[in-house]
């Protein structure tokens, strides 16, 4: 294809609310600091704290402990085994799946979940699927995420 001839990328217009990050939004950040954002959220009707918002992990994780305090049954998980690796190439083996409604900011959206028994530093992992799903746009740098709602556009830490 010749130059002239590249395809020409669109891009379109929406009603969808402007969502912008600035200086202000950094009050409680302390530097430096590398970390992803961690906030806490409603999940199946809990409050669950530490919850890693992960642009780089392709599936959404939660772990065993966590499903156990927050008292749900094992009846409830799926028994299907998957394999995660991870970034250095680590093999973790999951203890199956389950489907949890998570809530924030009036918007409530089924996730689907693979099941981890490890030690973490988090009660759960959401990745690129909620992400996605919610239309949240993460910030490392502020240390928290934004989401349009339809009343206006949300800050949660």
């Amino acid at each position: 294809m010749e130059k002239e001839e590249r395809p020409q990328k669109n891009t379109s217009i929406t009603n969808e609310k402007e969502i912008t990050f600035d200086e202000t939004n950094r009050a409680d950040v302390q530097d430096p600091h590398h970390d992803g954002p961690v906030i806490t959220l409603y999940i199946d009707n809990h409050f669950v704290r530490m919850i890693l918002v992960d642009g780089g992990s392709s599936v959404n994780i939660i772990l065993l402990d966590a499903l156990k305090r927050m008292n749900i049954p094992e009846s409830e998980i799926v028994k299907r085994f998957s394999i995660l690796i991870g970034f250095s190439g680590e093999i973790k083996h999951t203890v199956g799946e389950i489907k949890l409604l998570i809530y924030i900011d009036g918007i409530s959206s089924i996730q689907h979940f693979c099941i981890s028994d490890t030690l973490s530093s988090y009660n759960v992992i959401l990745g690129r699927p909620w992400i996605q799903n919610m239309k949240v746009v993460p910030s490392t740098y502020n240390q928290y995420v934004k989401m349009s709602t339809p009343r206006d556009s949300k800050n949660h830490r």
